[in-house]
């Protein structure tokens, strides 16, 4: 973000170019600097979204997992009890799984929708500041004074809305990292977690129908 209001704060003395000494300004190195931090701002972002989803998917079907393992060790006491309950506990399995896919889509969606704002926020950044670039190339080459003042008073326009612009991008990204992507953890988190809890009280219930079956024998 520095970089930014140094540009701005460089091409608002730039204007005065012809009449005033100029220092040597590293425009270049400048606007790398701010597409390198965004474009790490970004690359976080899609990891932290990344790595949440895996989470959220794994940890309720090590839940589900479990309480089927738990119902075919019986087995081993009675195949014929669990046999029984094949058919139900198959059900309930594959009702699970399409709920959450359900909770999959629509967390897959609203994660494409923030990482397309990301992109076309870094987008943003990276064009405006080649025409900040190109603008500031073209200034350097002029001879004639009168010219190279109208363009440094071009490139300070340029620059300002960069500026402004700029802020906009950087604000989407991170409210896509600090607010977006944890509310869309947070509601996936919920319909997988609803979804698999759901499961395991049924299964539950058929664990306790298969004991009281292995009982009676």
């Amino acid at each position: 973000m520095k970089a930014i209001f140094a540009i701005f704060a460089l091409c608002l003395v730039a204007v005065n170019a012809g009449t005033i000494a100029q220092p040597p300004v590293n425009y270049e190195g400048m606007v790398d600097d701010v597409l390198n931090e965004m474009g790490q701002i970004a690359k976080e972002a899609a990891v932290a979204l990344q790595h949440a989803v895996e989470d959220i998917v794994l940890d309720p079907l090590q839940q589900v997992d479990e309480a089927v393992e738990s119902i075919e060790a019986l087995r081993a006491e009675s195949d014929e009890c669990v046999a029984a309950e094949d058919e139900r506990v198959a059900a309930t399995v594959d009702a699970m799984h399409r709920e959450m896919n359900v909770c999959g889509v629509v967390a897959a969606k609203t994660s494409a929708e923030i990482m397309s704002d990301i992109s076309a926020a870094t987008q943003q950044l990276v064009f405006g500041g080649y025409d900040v670039l190109t603008t500031y190339r073209k200034c350097q080459n002029y001879k004639n004074q009168i010219l190279k003042k109208t363009c440094y008073a071009n490139l300070t326009v340029k620059a300002t809305l960069y500026l402004n612009s700029s802020r906009k991008s950087i604000r989407t990204i991170r409210e896509s990292t600090n607010e977006r992507i944890p509310a869309v953890v947070n509601d996936a988190d919920a319909c997988t977690h609803t979804a698999a809890e759901s499961a395991v009280l049924e299964l539950d219930n058929i664990h306790a129908n298969i004991d009281s079956c292995i009982a009676k024998f």
